[in-house]
């Protein structure tokens, strides 16, 4: 199971004089924000309870910039994102299940 929180959310505007200087700023604007809200939840009620850990937590996804962290068998991941030139540029929190990569005889992952 995934849950995910928009924090921040850009519509990107086609009609711009300069698309990739406009995309990278509202890049710039959404990694800006992303320390204050690592902050948060490091300080906040998940604090204690959240580790650091450098392995790669993302399960494959492409964000321009994120911080992780484990929770037992969970993950928890603030990052910004840009799926596609069409969506707009979001910073989201995102909790998922801990995916160990292991398969059981069928090939099927655990």
């Amino acid at each position: 199971m995934e849950v995910d929180f928009t924090l921040w959310y850009r519509e990107v505007e086609d009609e711009r004089p300069d698309p990739d200087t406009y995309i990278d700023e509202l890049y710039d604007l959404a990694s800006a924000e992303l320390p204050r809200v690592a902050a948060q939840l490091e300080s906040g009620v998940l604090g204690a309870r959240i580790e650091a850990v450098d392995e790669d937590l993302t399960d494959g996804a492409d964000y321009i910039d994120h911080t992780a962290w484990r929770i037992a068998d969970k993950v928890l991941l603030a990052g910004v994102k840009h799926d596609d030139t069409d969506a707009p540029v979001q910073l989201v929190v995102m909790m998922r299940g801990y995916d160990t990569g292991e398969q059981d005889d069928a090939g099927e992952r655990l």
